[in-house]
């Protein structure tokens, strides 16, 4: 199999698990799947609504077969960080990548928001962002995130590194640190970083998982010692810093970290001798207890798990990771996939599978990857175009469709896509729109705007927004996006034309 296969089906089926995991994320039970879906098991991609924003100030994202959630998208801006010599530019990914995601990031996580936030501050660089936000009362430090955040962005950093793990460990902790805080989330990704370098080096026919699993869990303490940072001064900083900010010194709490991830590895390898339930041997990882769903160990090692226990069925580690309700699916699953794809390569893909969001893109990061790896790579920077319109942080509501406008930092692209949205609290609407850059990503960015900074006359975006309402109301879900997309286009219509619209929807004479 060439490493191209490899890099590709690694890069493909991350996204393709964290696509498929991200419709079950926040479901409770099979019954609400069949209910919204017509089936009790997630295997295809569907159409689906999530509410955003709040209950006061919010949008429906009307998301489309296939898309993929935040887990991606950072995955893809660490992969535009990652340098010709496979180091990171942590300033760029900080400051630039991180910063501008927030612009159009889909279904990301109280932390890495809040983290992103707090990197564009002047006062701070990518390894001083300590940070703290309060919910519902309560303060949470940086230095207490140990969720996977960190974890689901790195596996380009180890596939441009492949049998360099010194440097897949100091690259991972560096990254990692720009929005995670506590060991869990920092080991936790580093693990996955060598979980992914070892795995790829295996043709299917030669894999066995005890191997696998032994070899992650051998000298484990060494292996994952910090030793390999202390010419770091970046790091150094940090350190004393952090350990300011704490009455545990780091050194401490790692060690501490190291020695549960081990138990939770002695554990994986015990329920696959044993061939003991999924769910039974991920409840005992902590994958399903609300205080340890999202750690970054907790979920890493699921994901190694699965990999392993179908490693000669690989398409069911991922079906298994998105059916595992109650867990942290699309993260999960995305472990999952990476780590099958990178010992299977892209044949496994299945056809029902390849409508994936952004599938060619996908596969061109996989593309500069394995170049980086091989040192070979040759590009020129993305150009952008100062006199094309901004989709970074919409000022006014003055876009049209096909509309030529340029992101930073992904660059220039068009205008597919504009819907609008009123908020239960009166006087506002979100503008949603969606771009294809010419990279071959596809965003959506939305705003909320007081009524009155609509371009066209208020009373006509009030009618078009009722008139909506109805039909979403009146018309099979085909039609009306048929009917949506038609009012979209013709945002010029009359106040007559609007209300003609209305009476033949309700059937009036």
């Amino acid at each position: 199999m060439t490493p191209e296969a490899k890099y590709k089906g690694s890069i493909k089926l991350s996204a393709i698990g964290d696509a498929l995991g991200w419709i079950t994320e926040f479901e409770k039970s099979s019954q609400g799947l069949l209910e919204k879906f017509g089936t009790d098991r997630i295997e295809n991609f569907y159409d689906w609504k999530k509410n955003v924003g709040g209950r006061f100030y919010g949008f429906i994202d009307e998301i489309k077969a296939g898309s993929y959630s935040d887990d991606t998208q950072l995955l893809l801006a660490v992969a535009r960080s990652i340098k010709k010599d496979g180091r990171l530019d942590h300033k760029y990914f900080a400051k630039i990548e991180l910063a501008n995601w927030l612009d159009y990031a889909r279904g990301g996580g109280r932390t890495v928001k809040t983290a992103a936030d707090k990197i564009s501050r002047k006062s701070v660089n990518w390894h001083s962002n300590f940070y703290t936000f309060k919910v519902n009362g309560e303060t949470y430090d940086y230095t207490n995130s140990g969720a996977n955040g960190a974890a689901m962005r790195v596996l380009p950093i180890a596939l441009a590194n492949v049998g360099n793990f010194d440097r897949i460990k100091e690259e991972i902790f560096a990254n990692s640190i720009i929005t995670h805080g506590h060991p869990r989330a920092i080991l936790g990704a580093m693990l996955y970083g060598y979980a992914v370098n070892q795995i790829i080096i295996f043709r299917p026919e030669d894999f066995r998982w005890e191997n696998y699993i032994k070899q992650i869990g051998l000298d484990f303490p060494l292996k994952f010692d910090l030793s390999f940072l202390k010419n770091n001064l970046e790091i150094t900083e940090w350190f004393k810093k952090w350990n300011t900010r704490n009455p545990l010194d780091f050194e401490q709490v790692y060690t501490e970290t190291v020695s549960e991830t081990q138990n939770h590895l002695r554990l994986i390898y015990q329920s696959l001798k044993q061939n003991t339930p999924v769910k039974e041997t991920m409840s005992k990882i902590g994958c399903f207890d609300p205080s340890t769903k999202g750690s970054g160990i907790s979920t890493v090692v699921a994901g190694i798990y699965l990999a392993a226990k179908y490693s000669n069925n690989p398409l069911e580690a991922i079906i298994e990771s998105v059916n595992a309700l109650g867990s942290d699916t699309d993260s999960i699953a995305a472990f999952a996939g990476g780590l099958v794809g990178a010992l299977h390569g892209q044949k496994i893909i299945p056809e029902k599978w390849k409508n994936v969001q952004d599938i060619e893109y996908l596969d061109k990061i996989a593309d500069r990857l394995l170049q980086v790896s091989e040192d070979r790579l040759k590009e020129s920077p993305i150009a952008m175009n100062n006199k094309l319109k901004s989709l970074n942080n919409p000022k006014a509501d003055n876009y049209v469709l096909n509309e030529r406008i340029e992101f930073i930092p992904i660059g220039e692209g068009k205008i597919t896509s504009i819907d609008r949205q009123a908020t239960l609290t009166k006087g506002k609407y979100n503008l949603i729109l969606e771009a294809v850059l010419d990279e071959g990503q596809s965003i959506i960015v939305s705003k909320l705007f007081d009524d009155l900074n609509y371009t066209s006359k208020p009373e006509i975006f009030s009618k078009s927004d009722k008139l909506l309402k109805i039909a979403l109301e009146k018309l099979l879900p085909n039609t009306f996006e048929r009917f949506k997309l038609f009012i979209s286009n013709h945002g010029s219509l009359s106040k007559e034309q609007l209300e003609l619209f209305e009476a033949i929807l309700l059937n009036e004479n």
